[in-house]
């Protein structure tokens, strides 16, 4: 993906008409004294650090809670919280949160091996908190790619200024508002258990309702909050015929989270399965057979895309509605070609969206 070395540039153009990485990696973002990161295989050994920080445990306990929950947590301590994402871009994160109130302070070089010295967590004022989340909300947006996680208590006050809240970040299409708990630290182990129980799912064969998150309890809202949540394209944990499950799952914008997620699946895995093939090819000319190469590599991922759910299927021909064009070397230009840079290739495809709600019209006879 990007800001990592890559011979491979995909650019994905979304039109609206009338796991090569893991997907379901979560980091996140402490103000610190530093910046700095680090990754974390188990709550037990995130414990170990940020022992004495209650809010990071409580996202890190959510996060590790569920089934199947992502391969790594990150902890990204910032001075600024854009500079430090940037930094750490490359380290395998889909989705971000920032942790409010506290500042973490790293115990001096004489205090023992930084690893292993529990990091001290300090109160701190939270009037930037805000900022600073809506700062990382525009990079991810600028980025057009992964996911910012914001969690926000299940109380009438923060439901009443929701649309403020949504306000803040301007319609994000890539920012996810999550309402539960009774106060901030449910709603932070309500931020880590949703991307830790639905986030690592095979991307395209999931969607982001109706889904079950271990430890979060349903809230204490009525059908009228929890309608006004989701007319800001905000939601939450409910119980619907017997069943605990999130009430909706979209971003700010109103985008669909699985959507949006299955672009980035492949969009990460053409990056990842070109740079293969030029990897270990020992050449790819630039001619018809090369060229042949490329084409079957896209074609095979957006393939596997199909199979995952993430691509529709043609009805009548029980294929992935999608399409892989390439130029030939002769249209080619001779810049391009001089310089073997092969810019030749487009492809487009329908995703295959999700029933969410079903409408049923019946007939009684007499």
């Amino acid at each position: 993906m990007s800001n990592t070395l890559s011979d491979i540039t995909v650019k994905l153009n979304v039109e609206t008409p009338s796991v090569p990485v893991n997907m379901g990696n979560l980091a996140l973002f402490v103000k610190g004294d530093r910046q700095n990161v680090e990754g974390f295989n188990s709550y037990e050994d995130l414990q170990k650090v940020y022992g004495s920080n209650d809010l990071v445990k409580q996202v890190a306990n959510g996060y590790f809670s569920q089934d199947d929950h992502g391969n790594k947590l990150f902890v990204i301590t910032y001075t600024d919280v854009a500079t430090a994402a940037t930094a750490f871009y490359g380290e395998g994160w889909e989705f971000a949160t920032v942790i409010p109130g506290v500042k973490v302070v790293t115990p001096s070089e004489n205090a023992g091996d930084d690893q292993n010295k529990e990091k001290e967590a300090v109160t701190v004022d939270t009037t930037n908190d805000l900022a600073d989340t809506v700062a990382l909300s525009n990079l991810i947006d600028g980025k057009k790619e992964r996911f910012a996680v914001v969690g926000v208590p299940a109380t009438a006050e923060n439901v009443e200024k929701i649309a403020d809240t949504k306000k803040a970040f301007g319609n994000s299409p890539r920012t996810i508002l999550f309402v539960s708990g009774a106060n901030q630290a449910e709603a932070e182990y309500g931020v880590g258990g949703l991307v830790g129980a639905v986030g690592n799912e095979t991307v395209g064969d999931v969607t982001w309702k109706f889904r079950k998150i271990g430890g979060v309890k349903p809230v204490d809202l009525t059908v009228t909050q929890i309608q006004k949540l989701h007319e800001n394209n905000a939601f939450t944990y409910v119980t619907k015929a017997g069943l605990d499950q999130t009430s909706e799952g979209k971003t700010l914008s109103g985008e669909f989270i699985d959507a949006l997620h299955g672009d980035d699946w492949v969009k990460a895995s053409l990056e990842t399965e070109l740079q293969r093939l030029l990897s270990n090819s020992s050449k790819i000319t630039f001619d018809a057979a090369g060229i042949a190469q490329i084409d079957a590599t896209v074609t095979a991922v957006l393939t596997t895309a199909t199979n995952n759910g993430i691509i529709s299927v043609n009805p009548e021909t029980n294929a992935g509605e999608f399409t892989v064009t390439t130029a030939s070397r002769a249209q080619s230009s001779e810049e391009d070609i001089a310089q073997r840079n092969y810019t030749g290739l487009k492809f487009s495809y329908t995703r295959s969206g999700a029933i969410h709600t079903v409408k049923v019209n019946g007939q009684i006879n007499i």
